[in-house]
């Protein structure tokens, strides 16, 4: 069964994504990465417009300069219709410890016999390579762990499934990295908050929670209660499980503790020390077991950055890890060494004895991609001719600032 676990994930990863562009207001600081985790059945637009709610609530809360440190984004698990994405949750659910099954699919615990009959029951039916939750996640803990590791606190504002990736990500971060990471809980499908009994929001008119609650009365866990009332007349879905229309309904009980439970959660983050800079471009390297990848960027100047020189014309690699797996990280600190050209982004799996994946993160002005890169051997790249995976191309833009676009 293990085999045909690896077999699956291997059908998950190299997706290719489109080119997109974004106008550069990129040089504020901020201290603190606020993300919005989606549910199922959710489109990249509708999650990044819950995205922008959330900071509105909380633009009209806190002081200006409390919020001006403030950066928000998407953690987004992209949707595959509404069977795909409950097989997912279902999954995920039976284990009782929802963690475990991202252990059985990295091969970090032995798949026992009930969790992969059980699977195997549910997918039959349904085409395995459709289902890219592991891309998701392992997305999602490369963007915190870069964030922590930039000094930013993170805090997730998770709806419905997104609940069951943001404990899955909490329990994947290290120790320290943790208790800079929080997570504001709305329609919990899971059974815990970051594994403690922490604040969390459930309406009691919300369906897919009281079904959900009813369905796994015989499982090992099940939602968490609901625990707040709206007036009836608020709720402008039919179902009660919307983020938007439900939860975050103007006046309503649930979208003031939502608010209420985010500013409480930012002062409970510690500030962590700051490994690598942050800066108008950047570019994080994670892999998994094997020794050693190395991540080496051109910049437009021609200059090749890598372990061999640190130092490039506009950027610089501020963290070679040889002995872990990771974040290699490269950055162009500010739009005064920024170069207008195309900087590639390659990599190198330099020692190993198997086969490898990394996951390449790449953040330029306001986009962020990510890549999961198979590679099948040390013969994967070299040190003097590494393959290319990404390049960023930046170009001016109106006012005097820049564009960039992230394509393979």
């Amino acid at each position: 069964m293990k085999n045909h676990i690896c077999i699956f994930i291997s059908c998950l990863l190299g997706a290719m994504l489109l080119a997109e562009t974004c106008a550069a207001s990129i040089c504020d600081i901020k201290e603190t990465a606020v993300f919005f985790g989606n549910g199922i059945k959710t489109a990249e637009k509708k999650a990044y417009d819950s995205r922008n709610i959330i900071k509105q609530r909380l633009k009209a809360e806190l002081p200006p300069d409390e919020f001006d440190l403030l950066a928000f984004d998407v953690a987004y698990n992209g949707t595959h219709g509404l069977p795909l994405d409950l097989l997912e949750s279902t999954v995920q659910i039976l284990t009782g410890n929802t963690s475990r099954f991202w252990r059985f699919f990295w091969g970090l615990e032995i798949v026992p016999d009930w969790f992969a009959d059980k699977f195997i029951l549910l997918a039959s039916a349904l085409d395995r390579s459709a289902l890219v939750t592991t891309d998701s996640l392992k997305g999602h803990v490369t963007t915190y762990k870069t964030k922590i590791a930039e000094g930013k606190k993170v805090l997730l504002v998770a709806h419905s499934q997104g609940n069951l990736f943001g404990n899955q990500a909490y329990s994947l971060l290290n120790s320290r990295e943790q208790q800079s990471f929080g997570m504001v809980s709305v329609a919990n499908v899971d059974n815990s908050v970051l594994g403690a009994d922490s604040p969390y929001t459930t309406l009691h008119t919300d369906k897919v929670i009281l079904a959900l609650i009813a369905a796994q009365a015989a499982l090992p866990t099940k939602p968490m209660t609901p625990n707040t009332e709206n007036p009836e007349n608020e709720a402008a879905d039919s179902l009660g499980h919307c983020f938007i229309e439900s939860y975050m309904a103007d006046g309503s009980n649930s979208a003031v503790k939502i608010t209420g439970d985010v500013i409480a959660e930012l002062d409970t983050l510690a500030t962590p020390p700051q490994i690598v800079d942050s800066g108008v471009i950047t570019v994080s390297l994670t892999w998994g077991s094997e020794p050693d990848v190395d991540l080496h960027v051109y910049e437009p100047s021609g200059m090749q950055v890598s372990w061999k020189n640190f130092q490039g014309y506009s950027g610089v690699l501020d963290r070679d890890d040889r002995s872990g797996h990771g974040p290699e990280h490269y950055n162009v600190p500010s739009c005064d060494t920024l170069e207008q050209g195309i900087y590639h982004v390659a990599l190198d799996y330099f020692k190993g004895d198997g086969p490898e994946v990394a996951t390449v993160q790449i953040e330029a002005g306001l986009l962020t991609r990510t890549y999961e890169i198979p590679m099948p051997s040390e013969i994967y790249g070299s040190s003097n001719y590494p393959e290319l995976i990404a390049n960023i191309w930046v170009k001016g833009g109106e006012n005097g600032g820049y564009d960039f676009e992230i394509y393979e």
